[in-house]
């Protein structure tokens, strides 16, 4: 009896809203772009936290990262403002202007530093996570018939041994910063052989670094574990198909890029397949066909299965999933319209996907395929769960 007294008790004793509230490990920041905030959504509890974050700014290409200790999460803007939030009040406290435009931030390995890319003027940004001022400042500039031009940086992504990676665009180059020596020196400067390296992405066991390029059908992969190798380049176009022109022209995100097993799987523009690489050579293994223009390819956590998300709006509502293992579709989704993310819960029982077009976030079960959960949001487009404080280059 006295113990039943204590469980009705114990809501009113913290107040209102804390009791199921306090956790934090299944909390979801949801970006809802047209409104410059972001939505919390709780996945177990099945509801949206009634507190938003709100004037945030340019929410386009948003990204959200999270310290180890899971205190605070930082939000960076294409408008070069990073907002450090306080995950268990929800309460913005503090922020910093980087630069004009920026795209992406890492976090450092022991959660000291935060890194921003930035397009203008250019360069990379390392703050303090801790009070947000500004730590050091890498100008990143090429040369060209005689004068020096500024870069745009993207693709920073943190990797073992408290470092940065990130690429030039314009300068054609790999950079690998130091974060935890005095001054955060740029340790590597690897040129790329191909031109306009415009993004990139780091394997999840955090030793390739991989780089795609504009207009160009081939990736450069980088072996953090021997930089001074150099790059190599791969090609993703498939032998058996014949080619009017080059293709992909253009390459999604490469955060779309899932790694599982012994594959890599590629999402293309332009083309209704996918590319699978194997992992050990990174040689072009074999294509999978799909459905439509594949965007985002996602890995469970168990790496049994990918998901995979669609542009058009023919195709842009569905979800195809592919078994890693028969390297075939085995399943297709009808979720909802414009799909812009999807991530996978931490133990992979779920799915969380945003449906911008249809204004909704949607909670689907990964076993059973069905729809546990729907929730009304404005513009949703990134997904970022408070798991990505524990995996490398998030």
């Amino acid at each position: 009896m006295r113990r039943l007294v204590w469980i009705f008790l114990l809501p009113l004793l913290l107040g209102p809203g804390q009791a199921a509230s306090e956790g934090i490990g299944s909390r979801v920041f949801v970006v809802e772009r047209a409104s410059g905030s972001l939505a919390v959504y709780d996945y177990q509890a099945r509801k949206l936290l009634p507190k938003r974050i709100t004037d945030l700014g340019n929410l386009r290409h948003a990204t959200m990262i999270f310290s180890p200790d899971l205190r605070y999460g930082y939000l960076a803007t294409r408008g070069g403002k990073v907002s450090r939030i306080d995950l268990q009040s929800l309460e913005r406290t503090g922020e910093i202007f980087t630069s004009q435009n920026s795209i992406d931030n890492a976090i450092s390995q022991d959660g000291r530093v935060i890194a921003t890319a930035e397009y203008v003027p250019g360069g990379v940004t390392l703050i303090d996570a801790e009070d947000l001022h500004l730590l050091k400042e890498h100008r990143a500039t090429f040369e060209k018939d005689g004068k020096t031009f500024p870069s745009r940086v993207t693709g920073i992504v943190d990797a073992p041994g408290n470092r940065f990676v990130c690429v030039l665009i314009e300068g054609g180059e790999i950079w690998i910063i130091d974060a935890s020596q005095p001054g955060f020196p740029i340790e590597h400067r690897i040129p790329t052989n191909a031109a306009l390296p415009y993004d990139a992405m780091i394997t999840p066991d955090g030793r390739y670094y991989v780089v795609g390029h504009l207009e160009s059908d081939r990736v450069s992969v980088l072996d953090l574990t021997k930089p001074e190798a150099g790059v190599r380049e791969i090609s993703l176009r498939d032998p058996t198909l014949k080619y009017d022109k080059n293709a992909p022209v253009k390459l999604p995100h490469m955060a779309s890029w899932a790694v599982a097993g012994k594959w890599v799987f590629v999402p293309l523009v332009g083309e209704k397949r996918l590319a699978v690489l194997d992992r050990s050579t990174w040689e072009f293994h074999r294509s999978i066909p799909v459905r439509g223009h594949p965007v985002y390819a996602v890995r469970s956590p168990t790496e049994r299965e990918i998901w995979v998300s669609f542009s058009g709006e023919e195709d842009d509502a569905f979800v195809q999933i592919i078994d890693t293992e028969k390297l075939e579709v085995v399943d297709t989704l009808e979720v909802g319209g414009r799909i812009y993310h999807m991530d996978f819960t931490p133990r992979g029982s779920h799915v969380l996907v945003s449906a911008n077009r249809d204004n909704k976030l949607v909670l689907v079960n990964a076993a059973t395929r069905r729809i546990e959960d729907v929730q009304t949001l404005e513009s949703p487009s990134g997904i970022f769960g408070v798991w990505r404080a524990f995996r490398i280059g998030l």
